[in-house]
Formats: C-alpha cells, structure tokens, sequence
C-alpha cells in the first residue's frame, strides 16, 4: 500500500514544485517581456538612433524657449536660471521614468480595435503588462538622459549641500514624479474600454505636463496652482519636491507638508490608476475578429 501511493505522491511533488506550476512575479514577468522586446527593436539599430536624437532635439527645443525667456528676464518668478534648470531636469527626468516603462499605455486604443486584448486575456501573464511590453520606444531614452544631463547640471551650479539625504530625496522624487504621471494616464486608458479612444485626451494632458511643468507653479497664480496640484496633479511630478530642495516652500500655494512628503504620491498614484484600469477592463467587449 506504501509503495503504490509513492509514485503518486513522487508526481505530486514535482508538479508542486515544477517550473510550470509556480507562478512568476509581476516583476519578472515584466523584465522578461520588455528584455524581449528590446531586442526585437536592436534588429533596426539606425532606426533606434533616430528615434533618440529626435526625442532628445524635441526637448531641447523647449529647453531652448526657457533659455530664451531667462535670457530675456534674467529670472522667471523669482527663479534663477540654475533654479528653473533643476526645475525643467527634474520634470524631464521623472517623464523619462515614465516613458521608459509605462509609456505603452498610449496603445490601449489600438490593442481594444484590433482584438489583441483577445490574446492578452488568454496568455499567463498580467493582460497590463503584455500592453506595456509590446513595444520599446528608443526615444524615451532620450528623455531620460537628455532630464538626467540637465539635472545634474543644474544641481552642481546651485549652492546647496547635497548630502546623500537630499541626493535620495532628488532621486525618490524623480522616481514618483514619473508614477504619477504613469498611474494618471494608465487609469485614462481604462476609458478605452467604455468611452472608445482617449488618444486625444492623453494627448492634451501630455501636452500640459510638458509645457506647464517646467514653470514655477507661481506663475499660474494661487488658483491655477490649486488646479495643477489637486486636479491634475502636475505640481507633485516636480515643482513641489524642487521647493523643498532649493528651500523655497514659503511661496507655496498649499501646505508645506504635502510638498515634503510629494515623493509618497507616485506610488500611491499608480496603483490607483491601475485599479482604475482593471476596474474598466471588465468592460472589454471583443470586435470578434
């Protein structure tokens, strides 16, 4: 009787301890996915250089527009140019965060018409990740290291004591300024799956974060900063951590606190947006092709 229940149990161990049967982690799965994206897009190595020198020359135009307006006022709200630099390297480099993994939200529009949602719910994997993996944008790079030049820049003309505190609060800050605009346009394109293509709308808000954010937040005025931080939350992607850095929260529209403690806000806002959109997904009707 021992002996035949042996082979049983033996059989039952290896399929509770195979490969197949344990689960893998988001996160692995999530790096073997892009890993193999990535090296689909190596085959057009010309086409990956483009793509991030235009990426790079696309921000350096506003760069370029700033250095302008500073070289005609001298200061921008009281803002140095070191100031405003650190500012615009900040915002610049917590869009590359974004960009670089979650900047495939932007197709949930095409994924929804096509039916490729279809596979996505049929595969072992996260339906979210395989939509953030499908394909690598070089020229999120160049957002990235084009923020990280300015940024350092910046940081090494102001007079500041940069201990390994501030460091990885700079660090921290950047990292959370690219969640939240990950999770704001992540739970966005959950809409796709009710309203149809939001393309439009991501669009916009894109476009008011790249051009909104490189300012001081005084600039817009007491309500216009109360809107770019409560309703679309711009301010806390950089303004907000860069006036605790460069010591100026007293011009501050909102509470000092909730500047000191903005690096909290990006994980908080990715995980709401992607509930937002599993929460919308449900609604996946299938075109049927």
């Amino acid at each position: 009787m021992a002996e035949a229940s042996t082979p049983r149990r033996m059989a039952a161990d290896r399929a509770g301890s195979g490969t197949l049967a344990r689960p893998v982690p988001l996160w692995r799965t999530y790096a073997i996915l892009l890993g193999a994206t990535w090296r689909s897009m190596r085959v057009h190595r010309v086409n990956l250089v483009m793509m991030f020198l235009g990426s790079a020359a696309l921000q350096g135009t506003q760069l370029a527009f700033i250095g302008v307006l500073l070289g005609a006022f001298g200061t921008i709200a009281g803002w140095s140019v070191a100031e405003v630099a650190f500012l615009y390297g900040l915002r610049l480099t917590a869009h590359g965060v974004c960009t670089i993994n979650f900047g495939q939200h932007r197709g949930s529009a095409q994924v929804v018409r096509d039916g490729d949602w279809d596979r996505y719910l049929l595969r072992p994997a996260s339906p979210l990740i395989q939509l953030l993996t499908r394909f690598f944008n070089p020229g999120t790079l160049g957002d990235l290291v084009l923020g990280l030049a300015i940024l350092s820049v910046a940081a090494s003309r102001l007079e500041l004591d940069w201990s390994p505190w501030l460091i990885a609060y700079v660090a921290a800050a950047a990292v959370s300024g690219g969640l939240v605009e990950a999770g704001l346009q992540i739970g966005i394109s959950g809409l796709d799956f009710r309203m149809g293509p939001t393309t439009r709308i991501k669009d916009t808000i894109d476009r008011v974060l790249t051009d909104f954010g490189a300012y001081p937040m005084t600039i817009f005025g007491t309500v216009g900063a109360w809107l770019l931080t409560f309703l679309l939350p711009l301010a806390f992607m950089a303004y907000l951590p860069a006036t605790v850095v460069l010591g100026r929260t007293e011009e501050l529209a909102v509470p000092e606190i909730l500047a000191q403690l903005s690096p909290l806000v990006g994980p908080m806002m990715l995980v709401a947006g992607v509930l937002v959109f599993r929460r919308l997904s449900r609604h996946y009707t299938s075109p049927g092709h």
